[in-house]
């Protein structure tokens, strides 16, 4: 007999790179997640109301929909999980921005893995505990 499967969240990955899709996708499946990867806002938006993930993982710098307004319209359409910016050095004052549209946190590139894993471990874990819903009041 099968054993009650637990708990495995789902996790977006957004990157117009997809070598970080695929690394990322890699790691955290290796952690335990579902993980499903996009790499444009447009293909993360039809992604998102398919599979909706527990936490996202999204490029602030992409080509066409940048992660800002991915984010924007991640909200307007009711998602309200953990979305974690990604975002290079150069762009601190965007991903503070960010935050004021209702992103969970920001983590710069080249980043830390062990870094990342646990700001999805605390995003996840903030969820399952009811806390930083309002983003959607945003």
């Amino acid at each position: 007999r099968k054993r009650a499967e637990r708990f495995r969240p789902t996790v977006m990955v957004v990157d117009d790179e997809p070598r970080i899709c695929r690394i990322l996708e890699k790691i955290l499946g290796e952690e335990g997640h579902n993980v499903v990867a996009a790499t444009s806002g447009e293909q993360a938006l039809a992604l998102a109301a398919e599979v909706r993930p527990d936490v996202v993982v999204l490029d602030i710098v992409m080509p066409g929909m940048d992660g800002l307004a991915t984010l924007r319209e991640l909200r307007r359409r009711g998602h309200c999980g953990p979305v974690i910016m990604l975002t290079a050095h150069g762009t601190v004052e965007t991903a503070r921005e960010a935050m004021t549209l209702g992103a969970y946190d920001y983590v710069t590139k080249p980043f830390n893995l062990n870094f990342l894993k646990l700001v999805i471990r605390e995003g996840l874990h903030d969820r399952l505990q009811g806390r930083r819903e309002s983003a959607c009041a945003h």
